[in-house]
């Protein structure tokens, strides 16, 4: 219901509108998102699949938990060699031991690849091996440390978390002092006291080493070269040698009862193998595969049920990847289960699966008390792979999950895909998420990423659903089926009314001889987006039933490349430019920015461009001052490209957000889309994160967020949508103060009405008196948020924490007079005589 706002007696600004003709054109497509597969967005987020772990793969990461969503996880491959993962400090267990006298055998191999600039992109060497406990239980390592590569570079796309982290790693650096040189040590784990924030201080373990000495070249280094390594313990002595030279011993180990065997590394890849602990009479301790990275009886998405049960993951027989899915139900019926699901009555839930073996094969949909509201008996399976259609109708709506049965026989499975009938009447994707991004209304969508583009070939994800394989994204917790490809994403632009933005990838980290191959890669995937279908590729996507070109404008060459330098880079935006406009002059290039030369490259490059890519995270106590200062940023920018060979050039601020979730992240966007609105240098736009599934354990500011059956919007998204719903093209000039208040003035598009966006960052009311040159006021309506307080959320639980309010401002004579609540943004529509 609409209310007045009363005007009190509090600061009054004034300004005067200029509404008989625009000052300037404002590009729609600041409105856009950063589409990126990251937490889910895609897979099993926007593209319907309810199935994870369909092809039955093993996790890369058995046993251990993810941190800060980072699962590039230990593995042994088919050689039985041991890989590390190549990220923070993940600890594998490798055996518990109570004796004090062994030896620790194995071959160690280790790569560092820090780039220059590239602050989380790891390197340096930091291996570790927890070979025996003090009697308090707490470690004594070995530990082999290089720290050629250990400087760091704080960038603004890092999370709070990894800026915590890296505050962290800069604090116990600080306290470990050792040589500049690569050397060896026994250490212990100490907790000590560092500087925090404000002056407070905080404690953190470190490493607190009680004997090192110096590595040669020969002993560590990057040629990935295969070394010995044997540790050896007696009582309280230990001894280490590498290559069978001894580098190392210290007396003076306490003596316990127990020993945990541990591995870890930070930031750098390690292999391992041939390990071995051997007691001192040569009884064999342990050899082989450590636990926690053996390959489970069941995939880990899914958890087996029923009596009498048994189950194998079955190597290189399968649909699709090497391993499928075995199930024995020696007794009655056995299965695997994957949940939570919601279960709606009368929707039908459509899928398929691959099955050979012998025995009844049953799918179906169950309650959390394990009762079926809805099964499918697929009938007797044969010997050879086959696959068979389901549709499955729940009797009630519930909670539950969706099982595979197997009764009386031995069932191997593949492939087990499921979506709802209402998903695919909507072309694959999830209704409620469609319909939440069709309100919010993206001019652009830029995909895929991000990170993610780096590790992405895009052939990956085009074809029958059915072929696609998964791949391990281990940055953002995803182990992505390929679902949501090429095709996938421009279905998705069309039907949310978006533009599509693809970024190709120069792929930096590849050897110089792989790079025309990378090159010709980005042209390929050009021509078959936009040739005709005679073209090679233009036939490779008529063949997937797309004839038509989908002429994608928008070209993205890599992303946050300041990891690999200027120099690289820009010769790969001319080579990138100029090769892909050979396939279609008609694109437009974005090239990556951010980088301290970015005048220079301006200046050298700026003809094989149109947009310079910029990204902004702010942190959360910037919601008002980071509009700000960015504006002062591009209007900088603005004069670089004025002086450089192509004053055509637009910023495309292609990653932007507030990093939180509550009012703070509306009253940044409200202020920064005024900021944007006001330049005419900024021409496009992405907000990050557009979408993540609310468990993801880091990263925590999206526009839409969901779980397995609801979702909603954070205040970002709300005042965006509100801010789009009243988008006009035509800037007004408008002159006056507005303090700390931030406006947005514009005339609309049918030139009746004076749109004011208003942000107040403060925590008083203000009065904003508006002046024009119209000749009288009908009236004048405000749609605002004003929820009270700075950490207000919206949650699954409250979906509508902050709430759109109505008003009206007071109209007298012809100026109107606006009471703007703290902590508020909204929108004011002068409605002209």
């Amino acid at each position: 219901m609409a209310v007045g706002l009363t005007v009190s007696a509090q600061s009054e600004y004034q300004i005067t509108v200029q509404s008989k003709k625009p000052s300037g054109i404002i590009d729609e497509m600041l409105y856009g998102q950063l589409f990126e597969h990251i937490y889910f967005s895609a897979n099993n987020g926007v593209w319907q699949e309810l199935i994870q772990e369909r092809s039955f793969e093993p996790e890369q990461y058995p046993g251990i938990h993810p941190r800060d969503g980072y699962f590039d996880g230990w593995f042994m491959d088919d050689h039985q060699v041991l890989h590390s993962p190549t990220r923070y400090e993940q600890p594998l267990r490798i055996d518990s031991i109570n004796t004090n006298d062994f030896d620790l055998t194995m071959d160690v191999n280790w790569r560092a690849y820090k780039l220059a600039r590239r602050s989380w992109s790891g390197g340096l060497m930091d291996i570790r091996f927890a070979f025996r406990n003090k009697a308090d239980g707490t470690p004594y390592y070995l530990r082999i440390h290089d720290p050629y590569y250990e400087s760091r570079m704080f960038t603004p796309a890092q999370t709070q978390a990894q800026i915590q982290a890296a505050k962290e790693a800069e604090a116990r650096a600080a306290l470990q002092q050792q040589a500049a040189t690569a050397d060896f040590s026994i250490c212990r784990m100490e907790e000590r006291e560092v500087p925090g924030w404000g002056g407070r201080t905080r404690r953190i373990n470190t490493l607190v080493p009680l004997v090192s000495v110096p590595a040669t070249k020969e002993q560590v280094n990057e040629s990935q070269q295969w070394h010995k390594l044997r540790i050896e313990s007696r009582g309280s002595r230990v001894s280490v040698f590498w290559d069978d030279q001894q580098v190392l011993t210290y007396d003076g180990l306490e003596v316990a009862d127990r020993h945990f065997v541990t591995f870890w590394v930070n930031y750098t890849e390690a292999t391992y193998r041939n390990i071995q602990l051997t007691a001192t009479d040569g009884k064999v301790l342990f050899q082989g595969i450590p636990g926690d990275v053996q390959i489970p009886a069941v995939a880990q998405q899914w958890t087996a049920f029923g009596d009498g049960g048994q189950y194998r993951l079955v190597k290189d027989d399968a649909i699709n990847m090497r391993y499928s899915q075995l199930i024995t139900s020696t007794k009655g019926q056995a299965g695997i289960f994957q949940g939570p699901q919601n279960i709606v009555k009368g929707e039908k839930y459509v899928g398929s699966i691959y099955a050979k073996g012998k025995g009844e094969l049953i799918v179906g949909l169950r309650d959390t008390n394990g009762r079926f509201v809805a099964r499918q008996s697929l009938g007797k399976v044969g010997k050879s792979w086959q696959k068979y259609a389901f549709t499955l109708e729940p009797e009630s709506n519930c909670d539950g999950d969706f099982a595979i049965v197997v009764n009386n026989g031995s069932v191997q499975v593949d492939m087990a895909t499921m979506t709802t009938q209402s998903g695919i009447n909507l072309g694959g994707f999830r209704p409620d998420i469609l319909q939440a991004v069709k309100e919010l209304h993206p001019t652009c969508l830029r995909w895929p990423g991000g990170g993610y583009v780096a590790q992405y070939d895009w052939q990956w994800g085009i074809g029958p659903q059915e072929n696609r394989q998964r791949w391990d994204h281990w940055m953002w917790m995803d182990y992505d089926q390929n679902c949501f490809g090429t095709d996938e994403f421009i279905r998705f632009c069309r039907e949310v009314n978006s533009e599509p933005v693809i970024v190709v990838s120069v792929k930096f980290e590849r050897p110089a001889s792989e790079y025309n191959q990378i090159l010709q890669d980005a042209v390929n995937w050009l021509r078959y987006c936009n040739a005709p279908a005679t073209d090679e590729w233009g036939a490779k996507r008529a063949a997937n039933g797309h004839p038509e070109p989908y002429n994608v404008k928008y070209w993205e060459i890599d992303n946050e490349m300041w990891e690999m330098g200027i120099e690289r880079y820009e010769q790969c935006v001319r080579d990138f430019s100029t090769a892909m406009r050979k396939v279609d002059p008609s694109i437009k290039i974005i090239a990556c920015g951010g980088f301290r030369e970015d005048e220079q490259f301006i200046q050298r490059s700026g003809q094989y461009f149109d947009y310079l890519s910029l990204h902004h995270y702010e942190q959360q106590g910037g919601y008002a001052s980071g509009p700000v200062r960015l504006g002062q940023q591009y209007d900088n920018y603005a004069k670089m490209i004025a002086n450089g060979p192509n004053p055509n050039i637009k910023l495309f601020i292609s990653e932007w957000n507030l990093n939180s979730i509550d009012w703070r992240t509306g009253l940044f966007a409200g202020g920064f889309l005024n900021m944007c609105e006001a330049r005419d240098v900024v021409a496009m736009g992405a907000a990050a994160l557009f979408i993540r599934r609310t468990d993801a354990p880091d990263w925590n500011n999206a526009f839409i967020n969901f779980d397995y059956k609801d979702l909603f919007k954070a205040p970002n998204c709300q005042v965006t949508e509100l801010w789009y719903n009243h988008f006009s093209k035509y800037r007004l000039a408008y002159s006056g103060e507005t303090g700390d208040v931030s406006v947005s003035t514009t005339l609309s598009e049918n030139g009746a009405d004076v749109i004011v966006k208003v942000v107040n960052p403060t925590d008083s009311a203000a009065t904003l008196r508006i002046k024009g040159d119209w000749d009288g006021v009908e009236r004048a309506p405000f749609e605002y948020y004003a929820p009270g307080s700075l950490t207000v959320a919206n949650s699954m639980q409250n979906k509508h924490a902050v709430a759109l309010k109505q008003a009206q401002a007071q109209v007298e004579g012809t100026d109107v007079v606006l009471a703007v609540p703290a902590l508020s943004a909204g929108v004011l529509v002068i409605h002209k005589k």
